[in-house]
């Protein structure tokens, strides 16, 4: 589905290997420990929603885990690697990114009749609509070899604010920052010709600061609390891709799942201080996770040009405030609600030859975007307007791309937009700003 040929054949390795892989999906599948944040203030404004993987899943409105056709795939559901024909390089702007993956094993091509002339000469064997010019498609179905992607990425940075009033002539003010890198290996393998599975282990180093302040009229600080570190975490994601219909068309129609889950949680330093008193509690370690990601989707060809795909992803923010009641205790905890969401997306996508050479891509997609954020019931007022839960709200994206191929070669241009759709600003300021991201990929 990606426009580039996937001249994959079919090759055979050792069935240990098969087997350490397997144990190597279950294993990321085991219950991890979970972790969350305190009930500071400066937590208020913290989004614990998933983030768009940029560029062309950012178009298709997030709605890319049965699609997975590209190095992207690593971070969204390792399945889609197998896809890959030999080799395939990519760079972007979202959160700047950038991946390798090889094909590890390919056999001779086989004999395949004489298929119709495109844009860039004649295409062995490739399935089209009658009357409809050409348009890159895969070759027939086969069991795919084991493919292996690195991909290192900036993740998204969070910067949140909060002001509240204490009391009578008591204020607090606080700020809470964080900048993330994110590195990744993927391996994939076919099992059968129809079904291909993946995963995924990322290595995330977070440094965070955060503090909040406790004053009175004057401007005296009355406490302090001092929230900070570096610190490291190990994720998992576990992705399956089967495709159905005849072998002469074997982009017809897929469907895809993928499940993410951290294996190590971030852990950093909270201390609390006493101007009046001139004491200080601390500093003790608080952990910070995020919450595990269950996404199923389909995608559906109906033909060269046309391209719909439709993902649901249900988010176990949960397991914040489950492990929230672990950092603090019960009682605490239990005024705080954060509850599980079912996110839906949907994305369509045209293709067709390019009247300079080669061929174009026009996409558009909707997805739900949950706020991620913690909402307190209790009764104290400062932890109300810290803790307000916004509104959910609606992205729309955009894009387009630019491909070609030249003997067992493509190449991609992809660039694409996406902004919330809303009314109320709260969920603009909680679901984020407009995003736009470029990115060119390489096939070998």
């Amino acid at each position: 589905m990606s426009g580039f040929r996937s001249d994959i054949k079919e090759g055979t390795m050792p069935s240990r290997w098969w087997s350490a892989a397997v144990v190597g999906l279950i294993a990321a599948t085991l219950p991890a420990p979970a972790g969350a944040q305190t009930s500071d203030i400066v937590f208020g404004a913290w989004s614990w929603r998933s983030r768009d993987p940029g560029s062309r899943p950012a178009g298709l409105g997030g709605a890319y885990v049965a699609v997975a056709d590209s190095i992207r795939a690593a971070a969204v559901n390792p399945a889609g690697l197998a896809l890959i024909p030999k080799a395939e390089l990519a760079a972007g702007t979202a959160d700047l990114w950038a991946g390798i993956g090889y094909s590890l094993r390919r056999a001779a091509t086989p004999a395949t009749p004489a298929g119709p002339v495109t844009p860039l000469g004649p295409v062995a064997g490739r399935p089209t609509q009658p009357a409809v010019p050409a348009v890159p498609c895969a070759p027939a179905r086969q069991t795919r070899p084991w493919a292996v992607a690195l991909f290192a990425e900036q993740a998204v940075t969070q910067d949140n604010q909060v002001d509240v009033v204490r009391g009578p002539a008591r204020s607090e003010s606080g700020r809470l920052s964080s900048r993330a890198e994110e590195a990744g290996l993927s391996l994939a393998r076919g099992l059968t010709p129809w079904l291909d599975l993946g995963v995924t282990v990322t290595w995330s180093h977070v440094r965070l600061e955060g503090e909040s302040a406790v004053s009175n009229l004057a401007g005296d600080e009355l406490s302090r609390i001092i929230i900070g570190g570096d610190a490291n975490k190990a994720r998992a994601i576990v992705g399956a891709l089967a495709t159905f219909g005849p072998a002469s068309d074997p982009t017809a129609f897929r469907i895809g799942a993928a499940y993410h889950r951290d294996l190590l949680g971030w852990s950093v330093e909270r201390t609390e201080i006493d101007r009046v008193a001139g004491l200080a509690n601390g500093p003790r370690t608080i952990d910070i996770e995020e919450p595990p990601v269950l996404a199923a989707g389909a995608a559906l060809r109906l033909s060269d040009n046309w391209l719909f795909s439709g993902e649901v992803d249900y988010i176990r923010y949960d397991q914040v405030t489950r492990t929230l009641a672990r950092n603090t205790d019960a009682a605490t905890a239990s005024a705080f609600r954060l509850r599980n969401q079912l996110e839906p997306r949907l994305g369509i996508e045209l293709t067709r030859p390019s009247p300079t050479g080669g061929y174009f891509k026009l996409r558009a997609g909707i997805r739900r975007e949950t706020a991620g954020r913690l909402g307190y019931e209790g009764t104290d007022l400062a932890l109300r307007q810290a803790f307000a839960q916004p509104p959910d709200a609606f992205r729309a994206g955009a894009g387009a791309s630019l491909l070609g191929e030249f003997y067992e070669n493509g190449f991609r241009f992809d660039v694409d937009i996406s902004q919330v759709v809303v009314e109320r600003l709260t969920s603009v300021r909680a679901a984020g700003r407009r995003r736009i991201s470029f990115a060119f990929t390489v096939r070998m």
